[in-house]
């Protein structure tokens, strides 16, 4: 029951955007859906603009694992929302470098799509890492942000997941380290 809480959270801070004046500098759109996918030097990328685009931006930044549609995009679309997301350049956990390639999908928007109104980040998890450092760092980009489960302490949680899994290893005499992307992992850990 949580999902109707965040998009009601979305769609609050949303219309609190959308209405502040001081925000509304951008055009909105008037002509057809456009819907981009392709690649750029930070990875696979994915722009959805409504048919009546209101000027508002989501930048989609995902969790561990491949380039994914915002789970907000059928809310966002139907309420005249744009979106985008990037896959990243790499499948490690480089906050620094995924900053670097949500920002590049966000000027790659701008400059096939046109300038928003305004911009928030959307987080999940890992890309609670990349959205909280995108704040901090850049803090005229975005007016604002959702993060949800986010690993915004950084080396933190990837040292406690890390020391759990060594721990794991030790006392399961399973080598769990070397085999974390294994599909037969799960196999592996049950027969033992």
């Amino acid at each position: 029951m949580r999902t109707p809480r965040c998009l009601a959270l979305v769609a609050a801070v949303l219309l609190v955007l959308a209405a502040d004046p001081a925000l509304s500098t951008g055009p909105a759109g008037d002509g057809g859906p456009i819907s981009r996918r392709g690649s750029y030097p930070g990875g696979r990328y994915l722009i959805e603009v409504p048919a009546r685009w209101n000027g508002g931006l989501l930048i989609f930044a995902h969790g561990y694992g491949g380039a994914q549609p915002s789970p907000l995009a059928s809310h966002l679309a139907a309420n005249g929302y744009a979106w985008a997301a990037s896959s990243y350049r790499s499948g490690g956990y480089r906050p620094d470098w995924f900053l670097e390639d949500t920002l590049q999908v966000r000027n790659l928007f701008i400059r096939e799509v046109g300038r928003p109104r305004w911009t928030i980040i959307h987080g999940q998890a890992m890309g609670g890492h990349v959205a909280i450092a995108s704040l901090e760092l850049h803090p005229g980009v975005y007016q604002g942000a959702l993060i949800e489960c986010g690993a915004i302490d950084g080396v933190g949680i990837a040292d406690f997941y890390l020391a759990y899994k060594a721990a794991a290893e030790y006392f399961a005499g399973v080598p769990l380290l070397d085999a974390m992307e294994s599909p037969d992992l799960a196999a592996r850990i049950s027969e033992r």
